[in-house]
């Protein structure tokens, strides 16, 4: 006998995707098809997806698809990332990747990216995007580190420092 487990992905446009996971008997899913699928989401139109702590050393092979940086707004917890990529055909996903390691400066600093798996899309729309991401992790692994109260962190991404303060 089989077991199977459903597990949904945020999708474009609010698209919802369904991925099966089947078992054996007495056996327990491992996860996801795709073990990144878990982490990706999709441009986050369905929500605001958190920012992942992940070592910039990370053995998982986090897909690094092209993607062009334009600009950035901070708003509370939430980091707006807008970027521009090629594509058109399919669905894009991306995950903000920040180091959870601290550069003790002042303020102290961390390296982040952006994982984008464009799906082998090869068109070439030149698609412009908003993303939103959660940086309530960071803040928490902050005041984990240093005390709760507030705090200033800057966000390396890119090649751009984004001052992120609560």
């Amino acid at each position: 006998m089989q077991r199977s487990t459903r597990v949904r992905i945020a999708g474009a446009a609010g698209v919802t995707c369904a991925l099966l996971l089947v078992t054996g008997c007495g056996g327990s899913a491992s996860g996801p098809l795709d073990p990144l699928d878990a982490f990706l989401t999709a441009s986050p139109q369905a929500g605001v997806p958190p920012a992942l702590l992940v070592a910039d050393d990370d053995p998982r092979p986090w897909p690094m698809d092209p993607w062009t940086y334009r600009s950035h707004a901070l708003s509370g917890d939430t980091l707006t990332v807008s970027i521009q990529y090629g594509g058109g055909c399919r669905v894009h996903r991306f995950a903000l990747l920040v180091d959870p390691a601290f550069r003790e400066s002042h303020p102290v600093q961390v390296s982040a990216r952006l994982a984008h798996d464009a799906d082998g899309d090869l068109c070439r729309a030149l698609i412009s995007e908003d993303l939103r991401f959660d940086l309530g992790p960071l803040r928490r692994h902050y005041q984990e580190s240093y005390g709760a109260g507030p705090g200033v962190i800057t966000l390396g991404l890119e090649g751009r420092g984004i001052t992120y303060a609560f």
